[in-house]
Order: structure tokens, then C-alpha cells, then sequence
């Protein structure tokens, strides 16, 4: 049996698959702070909580027509931010252990192995077959540090088209290294 929060949640999820930006609003109110302390609570740093939590929410809009629920709304948020906390968490440990890769290799091209000259000969191509601006704000992101906030506004676009363009990038990384069997 429902209870009355369960039905209110239900009824915000029917007004948003109607296109009722209001509704989204209020379940964005409603469970954007729980959520965040969820993810958080995931070991997750403040700034990636944030992200994670504010992609949950576009997502949810961006596919609310095609989102089934059968169970509570509530119960559906929650796992949802528990899987994309867990795909950004693997995602990083990838990003780490590639970084700790390139780091832990002597920086005199003599004392290198032949593995990790191919390594890094590869990385080096595959990066430079990203187009001019996914590359600036991989490089930005990934070897600089900067966040994707003071990315967005050094470069005057939308933090979802840098967070956009830093997955497509690794994407195309990824594929490009397993190509070259390097990966």
C-alpha cells in the first residue's frame, strides 16, 4: 500500500512524462539534497556528488517519456544515483590508473620499455585525432585539473557541453588505444 509521499511522488513523475517542468521542479526540491548525501555518502568528493546528482536529473528529464516505474519513485532515484555514482567511480579509477601508468614511467625516452613507448606513442596519436576542442578541454580537465565549472567559463560554453565532450573524448580514447591493442 502507498502511502501519501509514495502517491505524490507518483503524481510529480506523471506531470514530468507530460512535459510539466513544474512537477520535475518539485521532485528536483524534493530529493536533490537527499540524493546528493547519498552519493556523497558513496565516497564520492563534494564536487562529483554534485555533478552526478545534477546529471541524474537531466537524464530523468531528457528521457521522461521513456522511464517506466513500477515500483516507488523514490526507490527508482535512489538506485539510479547509486548506478551512475558507480560508472563514475569506475571511470575515474580508469582515469587514475592510466595517470599512474604514464607517471610511474621514467621520463627519459632511453629508460623506457618497449611497452610503455608504445603506450604513449599511441596515446599521443589517439589524442591527436580528437578534434581541436575535445582535446583543449581533455587536456584542461585530465592533465591541468581544472574543474569543469572554471573550464565552462574559460571557455565560454556550458559545463554540460565540457562534461559532454570529456566523455565523448574518453569514449574515442578508449576505442582508438583498443584499436592499437594498447589498452
Amino acid at each position: 500500500m502507498k502511502n501519501s509521499l509514495d502517491e505524490i511522488d507518483t503524481s510529480l513523475m506523471a506531470g514530468i512524462k507530460n512535459d510539466d517542468y513544474t512537477c520535475y521542479n518539485q521532485l528536483f526540491v524534493r530529493y536533490y539534497q537527499p540524493l546528493c548525501q547519498f552519493v556523497r555518502g558513496l565516497a564520492v568528493s563534494r564536487d562529483d556528488t554534485e555533478d552526478i546528482v545534477q546529471e541524474l536529473f537531466l537524464h530523468l528529464w531528457s528521457h521522461r517519456r521513456k522511464i517506466e516505474i513500477s515500483g516507488r519513485v523514490s526507490s527508482y532515484l535512489y538506485r539510479m544515483a547509486k548506478n551512475m555514482t558507480l560508472n563514475h567511480i569506475r571511470k575515474e579509477t580508469g582515469y587514475r590508473m592510466l595517470l599512474e601508468r604514464m607517471e610511474a614511467s621514467p621520463p627519459y625516452e632511453e629508460d623506457l620499455t618497449m611497452e610503455t613507448r608504445e603506450f604513449r606513442s599511441a596515446l599521443h596519436e589517439c589524442m591527436n585525432r580528437l578534434p581541436a576542442r575535445s582535446k583543449q578541454i581533455l587536456l584542461l580537465d585530465r592533465i591541468n585539473g581544472l574543474k569543469q565549472k572554471d573550464i565552462a567559463e574559460k571557455l565560454h560554453i556550458s559545463i554540460q557541453t565540457v562534461k559532454n565532450q570529456i566523455w565523448i573524448s574518453l569514449q574515442k580514447l578508449r576505442r582508438c588505444l583498443e584499436l592499437k591493442g594498447v589498452s
